[in-house]
């Protein structure tokens, strides 16, 4: 049985594919995942996403998420979770001023300016990290779309000098 070391499209190291049926979840390769854990484990590129048999044929070029989309997937999940953090901070400030005024007690002019200044003041993390998110969003739709269409993106490095 001959295992490849190297991914035959971009030549980077291949790991094996853990938790088969859940990283290949919503993609047409799902079926492939089931097989997999009776058949043998998968191998997948890390860089472009491309996925091995045991016996090294290539099953699907850009079918698994590649290392860079799954930071970026989780960094956006972490800024559109602030995002609704201080969302929830705003809908609360709103609902202590509207409980303030329309209360059974008098209206307390401080109190009801506090109230109001907090959710103001939760508007600006709220749109700043709602902007991040948004951005995070298209770089990973980007990352994906390059990854399905097998063009690779690469992270910018040093490059290498000419040799004369």
């Amino acid at each position: 049985m001959a295992t490849l070391k190297r991914c035959d499209r971009c030549g980077h190291a291949l790991e094996l594919l853990r938790k088969p049926v859940r990283r290949l979840r919503w993609t047409r390769y799902w079926g492939l995942g089931w097989r997999s854990l009776f058949t043998g484990p998968l191998s997948v590129c890390p860089q472009c996403g491309a996925m091995y048999a045991t016996d090294g044929t290539l099953l699907a070029a850009g079918a698994i998420e590649t290392d860079a989309e799954r930071r970026l997937n989780v960094y956006r999940r972490d800024m559109a979770y602030l995002r609704d953090s201080f969302g929830g901070v705003f809908i609360a400030a709103g609902v202590a001023v509207a409980w303030l005024v329309a209360g059974a007690e008098s209206v307390e002019l401080a109190k009801v300016v506090a109230a109001g200044a907090t959710g103001g003041l939760s508007l600006v993390p709220f749109f700043y990290f709602g902007r991040k998110a948004r951005l995070a969003k298209k770089d990973l739709r980007q990352l994906r779309q390059a990854r399905q269409s097998g063009s690779i993106l690469k992270e910018p490095g040093p490059e290498k000098p000419e040799e004369a």
